[in-house]
């Protein structure tokens, strides 16, 4: 007896295919497979519909309850109007048709193809058609990002979208002031938190609170209705504050996956002067330089400074350093007071986790300051010499260059493979090649396409995970020569000027108890590591 069919309709319709000119809207989809069915006199136990999804997209809610109705029985029956209404991904497709529904007993129906071994390339088709209108429209994004057009969907805290063209920003004058409160707080020395902390006490609404007030609504959103710290914190490194669009920071991963991510900075789009800028750049110039300073004070309990907190991190562990002050009375009543810097794990576990690392802060001083001192000679004496020391050294160490020529080979070789699948396609249906050929070599394509596939994918995140080995040594030179017009150590050009110092274990060499010392600076990484200055080691 033949299996009663118990089936389920499903139909789709993405944006893209709307714009692209889809002839068969959802209700045209539904009406002809409707029909089709009766007159096949099955019954339609659902209709599934996604309207507006992509079909890159899996986790459409409609395609998700069908799947679950074929686990449980349902339907046993899926009728479609072609394949790319199931999806634009050709192996996700694939799958699901000759693994995922004949193992739940379920037979897919497409009334206007026939389910054959030729499936295999009309998902491939469809995927290429959804590969290119994505790419499409990034392409037609970017563009209109570097015309200088605003693409966002809410105008910037402080603007508005001008009446007359969406793609231009004119200030508003009503939260302007509040913009440049923030910059005059934050150049004045203010915290984030602090400033948040000042906007909510003076009852100021929140830009998105503001969006739906002013529209007559109530925010239906979950989130604090109150200023942050990071709200602050974007606002502050907008460049639009100062009449510059930055576009295209984020985006899809890619056309088969939505996920939003941040981009590489060289992918971002900057158009300059689009619009009346709120901050003046001496105000703008100040609080960015005030933000990339890293430096922040620790003061200890009798007012001093912790000059290396932050800075020193073990050698063995690679756990910061913590500062500690050991003071004593002489007997003529001064106070001896040393302050020194140990390994922290140390300090918590005790010698089983790892030895002290222990140096006083005024051999380092002195160590360090004898070090920038050495380094603006030199710089003074041959600066052009130092720099491509320093070019050089970088550059020996570079590894993306070659991951990124491999990445672009790897993305090449797959090109190749799909100009060679359409191609083998075109000669079966021409009739120019055996089944079994046609077979055999769409297997051994499809598996070497999946594997330079996994190639770039592991590719990208080596490089990603590179940071850029090329510095600026033309800022270490200009921090150099700050730091030797100083007459004594500054806490503050420390901190920008050095990444981290690397302290060793003390060990006996020739009867002196020394250390090993590496300075990591900022810009240009370990440039002790060139002889420039010879080997670093202190008395400990």
């Amino acid at each position: 007896m033949a299996k009663q069919k118990r089936v389920g309709i499903y139909v789709r319709l993405s944006k893209e295919d709307s714009r692209a000119g889809e002839s068969i809207s959802i209700e045209n989809q539904k009406l002809m497979l409707e029909k089709y069915a009766k007159k096949m006199g099955w019954h339609v136990a659902e209709i599934y519909q996604d309207d507006g999804f992509s079909g890159t997209n899996q986790n459409r809610p409609a395609f998700q309850k069908m799947m679950a109705d074929v686990r449980d029985a349902v339907i046993n029956t899926i009728l479609i109007k072609d394949l790319s209404r199931l999806g634009r991904n050709y192996l996700e497709v694939g799958n699901l048709a000759e693994v995922f529904l004949p193992e739940y007993g379920c037979e897919l129906i497409s009334l206007n193809e026939k389910l054959d071994d030729m499936m295999v390339f009309r998902n491939w088709f469809n995927e290429q058609h959804s590969k290119s209108t994505s790419t499409k429209v990034r392409a037609a994004k970017r563009v209109s990002a570097q015309s200088g057009k605003f693409l966002g969907t809410y105008a910037p805290y402080g603007y508005q979208k001008d009446p007359d063209n969406r793609h231009k920003l004119v200030i508003d004058e009503n939260t302007a002031p509040t913009v440049r409160r923030i910059f005059s707080m934050r150049a004045a020395g203010m915290g984030f938190r602090a400033i948040a902390v000042q906007l909510n006490d003076d009852g100021i609404a929140t830009p998105r609170e503001l969006y739906y007030q002013r529209k007559g609504e109530k925010n239906p959103t979950k989130t604090s209705r109150l200023w942050t710290q990071t709200t602050i914190q974007g606002m502050i490194r907008n460049e639009v504050y100062i009449g510059n669009l930055v576009a295209c920071k984020s985006g899809s991963m890619s056309y088969k996956n939505q996920k939003q991510v941040r981009k590489n900075s060289d992918e971002w789009v900057r158009c300059d002067n689009t619009h009346e800028p709120l901050i003046d750049l001496d105000l703008w110039e100040r609080v960015q330089e005030f933000i990339h300073k890293k430096y922040r004070p620790s003061r200890r309990t009798d007012g001093g400074t912790n000059l290396f907190v932050g800075l020193l991190c073990c050698s063995d562990c690679g756990f910061k350093h913590r500062a500690q002050v050991e003071r004593r009375t002489r007997k003529d009543g001064s106070e001896y007071r040393r302050v020194s810097y140990m390994c922290s794990t140390y300090g918590r576990s005790g010698k089983n986790a790892c030895t002290i690392h222990s140096i006083d802060e005024s051999t380092l001083t002195e160590l360090v300051v004898e070090q920038l001192r050495n380094y603006a000679e030199l710089v003074e004496y041959d600066e052009g010499r130092i720099i491509n020391a320093i070019v050089a050294g970088q550059s020996s160490s570079n590894y993306s260059a070659a991951y990124q020529s491999e990445l672009e080979l790897c993305k090449k070789q797959i090109d190749r493979f799909d100009n060679l699948i359409e191609s083998l396609y075109e000669d079966k249906i021409a009739g120019l090649v055996l089944d079994s050929f046609f077979k055999r070599q769409i297997q051994k394509y499809e598996q070497a396409r999946l594997e330079k596939a996994k190639a770039i994918a592991v590719l990208e995140k080596r490089i990603g995970r590179i940071k850029p080995a090329m510095h600026n040594a033309d800022a270490w030179v200009s921090k150099i020569r700050e730091c030797a017009k100083l007459g004594t150590l500054d806490a503050e050009m420390l901190h920008l000027l050095i990444d981290r110092i690397i302290i060793g274990e003390t060990q006996i060499v020739d009867g002196r108890r020394v250390c090993d010392i590496r300075i990591i600076y900022n810009f240009v990484g370990d440039i002790d590591r060139l002889g420039l200055l010879g080997e670093t080691a202190v008395s400990a």
